[in-house]
C-alpha cells in the first residue's frame, strides 16, 4: 500500500511541476475561422477548415479519360480499386491527353472504406484521370455507400441501331 501511495504522489508531483513550468501560449482570435468568433473550435459542418492543396482526400475518376491500363489497381496496397475491362473492337476515342481508348470499362469501383489514401494510384496514372478531390466530410450510415462506382454502365455498340438498313 505504501508503494502505491508513493507512486501516486510521484505522479502528482511531476504533473504539477509540468503544469507550473508550461509556457503560456498567446491566444490568437481568428486562428480557426475568418470571423474570429471560434476560440476553440468551429461550427462543423456549417463551417469548414480550409484544406491544403497537397492533402490526400476522396478519390475521383474522370472515366472518359481512363484507358484501362489497370496500373492503379495493381499498385494499390489495400486492393480498394476494382476494374473490369472489355476489349473494344476499335479505338473508342481519345482521352484529354491524347491517349487512345481501346477498352470499355463496365466497372470501375473504389471502396473508400478500404482506401488508406496513400495516393499511389494517382501517381502511376498515365492519363491523370484518377485524382484526389479536396472533400473530407463524407459520412454514411452504411459501409456499402462508401463504394463509389465510376464505370461506364452501358455497353457501347459499334453496330448501327437501325439494324444495318441505312437511313
Amino acid at each position: 500500500m505504501y508503494s502505491l501511495l508513493q507512486g501516486l504522489w510521484l505522479a502528482i508531483r511531476h504533473a504539477w511541476r509540468g503544469l507550473r513550468h508550461r509556457p503560456r501560449l498567446p491566444f490568437q482570435p481568428g486562428a480557426f475561422d475568418e470571423k474570429g468568433s471560434g476560440a476553440i473550435t468551429i461550427a462543423y459542418p456549417h463551417q469548414r477548415l480550409p484544406v491544403p492543396e497537397n492533402g490526400h482526400y476522396r478519390l475521383h475518376v474522370a472515366i472518359e479519360d481512363c484507358i484501362g491500363c489497370d496500373l492503379c489497381a495493381r499498385i494499390c496496397p489495400v486492393n480498394c480499386i476494382t476494374i473490369h475491362k472489355e476489349k473494344a473492337d476499335s479505338v473508342r476515342g481519345y482521352t484529354a491527353s491524347g491517349h487512345p481508348r481501346r477498352f470499355h470499362l463496365p466497372r470501375f469501383d473504389i471502396d473508400h472504406a478500404l482506401c488508406c489514401f496513400c495516393g499511389l494510384c494517382t501517381v502511376v496514372c498515365p492519363t491523370e484521370c484518377l485524382t484526389m478531390q479536396p472533400d473530407y466530410g463524407y459520412v454514411t450510415e452504411h459501409r456499402s455507400e462508401l463504394v463509389h462506382r465510376f464505370g461506364e454502365r452501358e455497353r457501347v455498340s459499334t453496330e448501327p441501331t437501325d439494324g444495318g438498313r441505312g437511313a
